[in-house]
């Protein structure tokens, strides 16, 4: 049983953000520090990529570990587990048709772990400038 009340878990969901989360900011403003020109959350873009070069036809996704199910660093909540898994299990296939699409369309997909991001920014920055600059 959920140890939140319903008026909890409410406020909670609330707030969490499918934009401008920690690990998006932080790669935004190195590339920015960096005088890379890039868009974000294109919405014409099929999977509304995070930060999107257009010129180059690179599309940049930052996972969350937890909503895009991390292999190793997931952890399933303990309550309402049918919903739950049901709900990361549609977020994965949702990610896997989105690579699928945008490569078929030509672009170049890059898709960074929020933990990664926590350990080793200069490595996530490293591996988006790799891709930009061939």
């Amino acid at each position: 049983m959920d140890n939140l009340t319903l008026e909890q878990r409410t406020k909670n969901m609330r707030n969490i953000r499918s934009k401008g989360t920690k690990p998006e900011i932080a790669i935004m403003s190195e590339l920015k520090k960096a005088k890379i020109y890039f868009s974000t959350y294109a919405k014409n873009i099929v999977g509304k990529p995070d930060i999107v070069f257009r010129r180059k036809k690179i599309a940049v996704f930052i996972d969350s570990d937890f909503w895009h199910k991390h292999p190793t660093r997931f952890i399933a909540p303990k309550t309402n587990i049918e919903y739950w898994t049901n709900k990361i299990d549609r977020n994965q296939q949702r990610d896997k048709f989105v690579t699928k699409e945008l490569k078929k369309s030509g672009w170049r997909v890059i898709r960074i772990w929020e933990y990664d991001i926590k350990k080793s920014l200069s490595k996530c920055i490293n591996r988006i400038l790799k891709e930009y600059n061939k």
